[in-house]
C-alpha cells in the first residue's frame, strides 16, 4: 500500500508518466536485490531517470524552503564531553541483536583505535539528541517508523556532536583512525559511480557518515532538510529520503557540496564479504578484499550455511571469531 500511495503521491505532484517511472525503477531494485545487483543499462537510465524525478518531487513541494534556507544554530567549539565519537545503534539492545549484529559491534569495538564506541538504544537516545516534539508525536503515532527514526538520529547526533555514524550490521577488519578521517571536513564510504540503486550512485553511504567537531553544520543543514519534509508529510515517499536531502542539501547549499567532493574513494569491496558469507572460507580471496578494505557491508535479514561440503564458510569464521 505504501508504494501505491508513493506512486499516487509522485503522479500528484508531477505526472503519472513520471510516477510510473519511479514505480518501475523501484521494482527494478527489488529484482537486484535478488539478482547480486546486476545494473544493466536500461535499468541503469531508469534508475537515474527515478532519481531527477524524486528531486523534482522535493523541489516542487519544498522548493521555498530550500532556496530561503538559513542555518540558525551556532556551531563555535564549546566544551563538548560527547563531541568526535563513534555511532553506533540498535533500538533492542546490543543483548537482544541477532548473533551477527553482535559480531559487528564487537569488531568495531575492538578496531575503535581508541575512541569510545557510543551504542544506541530505544532507552537512551533521547539522552544524545534533542527530537523535535512534532515528531516524537509522529513517531508515539506510529506515523515515524524507527528506521525513518533512525536516519534522524544519525544526522542529529553528528550536528550536534560531530565524529562517526556507521550501521551497526558493520564488521570491521582495520583501525578506525577518526583523525585520518578528518583530514577533510567529512567522511563517508565512497565508491564513484558504483550502482544507482540510490541517488548517491557510489559518492557517499548513509549508513556511514563522519565529521569532525568543527563541521557539524554540514549534518544540522542536512538534518534540516530531512526534518522539513516529516514536519509536512505523513507518510515516506521514498525509502531513501536521506540520500536524498543529502543531494538536495548539496545542491543549495555549496559548502556542502564542497565537502561532500572532498571525500576520497575508500572501502571498494565494502559488498563484497556479504556476497561471499555463504562460501566456503579462502584465505587468498579474504586478504584479497580487505587488502583496500576495513569496513564490510553485512546484513542480519539473510540466513548463511556454517558448512558447505563439511568445510567452514567466512559466516562460520565470523561467527567463531576467527575473522
Amino acid at each position: 500500500m505504501e508504494e501505491l500511495w508513493a506512486t499516487y503521491e509522485i503522479a500528484r505532484v508531477t505526472s503519472l508518466r513520471k510516477a510510473i517511472i519511479t514505480l518501475v525503477a523501484k521494482l527494478n531494485i527489488q529484482i537486484m536485490n535478488r539478482n547480486g545487483f546486476k545494473e544493466p543499462p536500461k535499468v541503469r537510465k531508469r534508475l537515474i531517470d527515478k532519481h531527477n524525478i524524486m528531486i523534482e518531487y522535493f523541489e516542487n513541494r519544498f522548493g521555498e524552503f530550500y532556496r530561503n534556507y538559513k542555518l540558525e544554530e551556532s556551531f563555535d567549539n564549546e566544551q563538548n564531553v560527547l563531541k568526535n565519537k563513534i555511532w553506533i545503534c540498535w533500538w533492542q539492545g546490543e543483548e537482544n541483536a541477532p548473533e551477527l549484529v553482535k559480531r559487528c559491534i564487537e569488531s568495531i569495538r575492538r578496531n575503535a583505535g581508541g575512541c569510545e564506541v557510543v551504542l544506541i538504544t530505544e532507552e537512551n537516545y533521547m539522552n544524545y539528541v534533542n527530537i523535535p516534539e512534532c515528531i516524537c508525536e509522529k513517531y508515539r503515532a506510529g506515523i515515524i517508523t524507527k528506521t525513518n527514526l533512525s536516519d534522524l538520529l544519525r544526522l542529529s547526533l553528528l550536528a550536534r556532536h560531530g565524529g562517526m555514524w556507521i550501521d551497526a550490521t558493520f564488521f570491521c577488519t582495520d583501525n578506525i583512525s577518526l583523525d585520518e578521517y578528518f583530514k577533510y571536513p567529512l567522511w563517508s564510504i565512497k565508491r564513484p559511480d558504483y550502482l544507482h540503486c540510490s541517488i548517491a550512485s557510489g559518492y557517499f553511504a548513509g549508513y556511514s557518515l563522519a565529521c569532525d567537531y568543527s563541521n557539524r553544520y554540514i549534518f544540522a543543514i542536512v538534518r534540516d532538510f530531512f526534518l522539513e519534509y516529516w514536519s509536512k508529510s505523513d507518510k515516506l515517499v521514498d525509502y531513501l529520503l536521506v540520500d536524498y536531502m543529502i543531494v538536495l542539501a548539496q545542491k543549495y547549499e555549496h559548502r556542502v557540496k564542497e565537502a561532500f567532493d572532498r571525500i576520497e574513494p575508500n572501502n571498494p569491496n565494502c559488498d563484497e564479504l556479504l556476497k561471499n558469507l555463504g562460501l566456503e572460507y579462502n584465505e587468498d580471496r579474504w586478504n584479497k578484499l580487505k587488502n583496500e578494505t576495513g569496513l564490510f557491508k553485512l546484513s542480519w535479514k539473510q540466513s548463511f550455511p556454517l558448512t558447505v561440503d563439511g568445510k567452514e564458510t567466512f559466516y562460520s569464521k565470523i561467527m567463531d571469531k576467527k575473522l
